[in-house]
């Protein structure tokens, strides 16, 4: 069994995917339905980042993306994850717990995390933007090892 897309840091999930996440799953169950749409109302400056699990690496994954004309951004194997959005997930996370039954499907999680995500207050977003400096710093001195965030 595969955790959903949007359990965090694998603690109990807010729903599970039966069988294994393979690259056609990940297409028909979240890139389709969810991800690209976001995108393509975004605008064409938007940029798609993902990780290097299996799954999101799959060629039927890379082919869907790049007919759907998806921006997609480059992430070198075994990179340290300096990507502030994990830290927006594991807030976002924290609040749909507190705040929510557990959803029903994922169309309901859906609807929690669209609800959750307008109520973050903005200095979220600014602290976080603002310490990609210091982890980019804190990384180097690491030597791409262990950092705190």
């Amino acid at each position: 069994m595969v955790w959903g897309a949007f359990s965090l840091h694998h603690r109990t999930p807010l729903f599970h995917v039966q069988g294994n996440l393979t690259g056609l799953r990940y297409r028909d169950e979240i890139l389709r339905p969810l991800a690209v749409p976001t995108l393509q109302q975004m605008g064409p400056q938007a940029v798609y980042q993902d990780d290097n699990a299996r799954p999101h690496r799959a060629r039927v994954v890379n082919d869907f993306l790049q007919q759907s004309g998806v921006n997609r951004m480059e992430w070198p194997a075994c990179s340290p994850d300096l990507n502030p959005i994990e830290n927006l997930w594991d807030e976002l996370d924290r609040k749909v717990r507190s705040n929510h039954p557990p959803p029903r499907d994922v169309q309901h999680l859906y609807q929690m995390l669209q609800a959750e995500w307008q109520a973050l207050p903005q200095m979220i977003f600014t602290t976080l933007v603002n310490s990609m400096r210091t982890r980019c710093v804190e990384c180097q001195n690491s030597q791409g090892g262990y950092t705190h965030y």
